[in-house]
């Protein structure tokens, strides 16, 4: 091969990328006792050497968020000196204790200071694709210790994990700006911008854990899920992900400002206070306390959204979809048969579905919905109807929508529905909330598995199969497949879903009567 001089110039820019990637991972090896040490331009990490992996656990990405920074945009971490120990999790969000209990085996400790990530690196040489998850919760709760979270099966199979946490409820969700003033516009948004602070964090460190800052996805359950996508129309998160996936999501649950600043006011009635700077003097006790009093009495579901402040959201995310943004985005997504069933019956045990049971509708609307719900399914009785209502209204619809929309636009979307029920325990038959994060994360043999999904050698094969599946998503955004078949883009002819169940198939306009049923359906604010 001639060498022109174009030629070796075109070499050495090569050569510009990558080295600093190869010299991040020579660090990691070099390092390679039971407690590695990595260099970040951040600071020094000490982790934990595993089987097929270093983890790294409680790594400060921003400042605390806390005294005159609380309500505030998440600010830079400062570099620390010295090497920091990374050797455990850091303080979960503050929220109602989660633990100790059957998903959160172990207590766990909570503050506002709680701006901190979880990274776990292959051994092996990089650069690695890197894979960022977001805990769900409704935005009121959660945390990245969750077990089923261990990302060490990513790592094994030469991908870099990264969880993340952000600040949730009041301090991550509450517009206070009408309240406390322009210094304070965003701040309904906080919990966004810690996750966009969080890949901004990724973006200039993970190389020092061989990740490779050009091929990063991000991901999440639930409400995290729903953050992604509002994420992928952010317009401050775009260029710092390249693909996405949204387990239980969608991009309805939005709040407008009028919304918004109701919600604060209430908090602030609720604290006991008339004074404003009663949200920054209170304890994050009382703020707590405060929050979910409002929750309580809230008449919808989910009070703590994103916001449409136009500083970091300028449209509701579903709009901003159906407008083309986020089209570059490669998007794997997907729903649970019957999510809803994870929060229980109805109050009464009748099947009534209440204005709390829902978060993207009027209740009269959707109670003339859910006349239609016999016809759709004959044969279950009124819980069962009632869990296939509100799964569709806040999940199943808001899905299949989204990658409906994005269809139209011609971005590439790859649907699934997870419908493989537990054949005992308490969801016994019930394909619930949260059921399929331990086969993605390949993790069924961790304690906590049982209580939300399927256990069993049919349940270990189809973790093989869609871990496999989210890995090759993972590293390249296309050419997915699962259990042997390809994997087909969602287009509006075909309307293709991946079907992970007893048997992998493929089904074409999948629930197309409950889709129909729905069709006229518009979300509000």
């Amino acid at each position: 091969m001639m060498f022109t001089r174009r030629r070796l110039l075109a070499l050495s820019g090569q050569a510009a990328c990558v080295l600093p990637l190869l010299e991040a991972t020579r660090v990691l090896a070099a390092g390679a006792t039971d407690t590695p040490i990595v260099r970040t331009p951040s600071g020094s990490v000490r982790g934990t050497k595993l089987a097929t992996s270093t983890r790294f656990l409680g790594v400060p990405f921003a400042k605390p968020p806390v005294g005159p920074l609380r309500f505030k945009a998440p600010q830079d971490v400062e570099p620390w000196p010295g090497v920091r120990d990374a050797l455990a999790y850091a303080s979960s969000p503050l929220q109602k204790p989660l633990g100790p209990k059957t998903l959160f085996p172990d207590a766990l400790q909570y503050s506002e200071d709680a701006l901190y990530l979880n990274i776990w690196a292959p051994s092996a040489t990089g650069p690695h694709p890197v894979y960022v998850f977001i805990h769900g919760g409704g935005n009121i709760g959660g945390t990245s210790a969750m077990p089923i979270y261990d990302g060490e099966h990513f790592a094994a199979n030469g991908i870099v994990f990264v969880s993340i946490t952000y600040r949730v409820g009041v301090f991550g969700f509450l517009d206070v700006s009408k309240l406390l003033g322009d210094a304070y516009k965003g701040s309904g948004n906080n919990g966004l911008l810690d996750q966009i602070k969080a890949l901004q964090w990724i973006k200039h460190n993970i190389a020092a854990f061989g990740g490779d800052p050009r091929n990063v996805t991000v991901g999440g359950q639930s409400a995290g899920a729903k953050n992604v996508i509002a994420l992928m129309v952010a317009p401050q998160a775009k260029g710092l992900f390249h693909k996405a996936i949204s387990e239980s999501g969608g991009g309805h649950t939005f709040a407008n400002q009028q919304t918004a600043h109701e919600l604060a006011d209430s908090v602030l009635k609720t604290l006991g206070a008339t004074d404003p700077q009663a949200l920054l003097s209170s304890t994050g006790d009382a703020l707590l306390a405060a929050q979910y009093s409002v929750v309580g009495q809230y008449p919808r579901k989910f009070p703590f959204r994103s916001v449409i402040d136009n500083v970091v959201l300028d449209s509701a995310p579903f709009d901003a979809v159906v407008k083309g943004r986020g089209a570059d985005i490669p998007l794997l997504l997907g729903y649970c048969s019957d999510e809803m069933a994870f929060y229980g019956p109805s109050k009464n045990g009748d099947g009534a579905i209440t204005a709390q049971d829902i978060g993207n509708m009027p209740l009269d609307q959707m109670q003339q919905l859910y006349t239609h719900y016999p016809q759709l399914y004959p044969g279950l009785d009124n819980e069962r109807l009632r869990y296939k209502a509100v799964t569709a209204e806040s999940y199943f619809i808001p899905t299949i929508r989204l990658a409906q929309a994005r269809a139209k636009t011609g971005a590439r979307s790859y649907l699934y529905n997870f419908n493989l029920a537990p054949d005992s325990g308490k969801f016994k038959d019930l394909v619930v909330h949260g059921s399929e994060l331990p086969l993605t994360f390949d993790n069924l043999n961790d304690s906590t598995a049982p209580f939300i999904g399927p256990m069993g050698p049919t349940a270990q094969g189809l973790s093989k199969v869609m871990h496999q599946a989210w890995l090759t998503f993972i590293r390249h955004g296309k050419n997915v497949h699962a259990g042997g078949l390809d994997w087909p883009a969602y287009s509006l002819k075909e309307r293709s879903t991946m079907v992970f169940d007893k048997e992998v198939r493929i089904s074409h306009d999948l629930q197309a009567a409950e889709c129909e049923l729905w069709s006229k359906w518009t979300p509000v604010a």
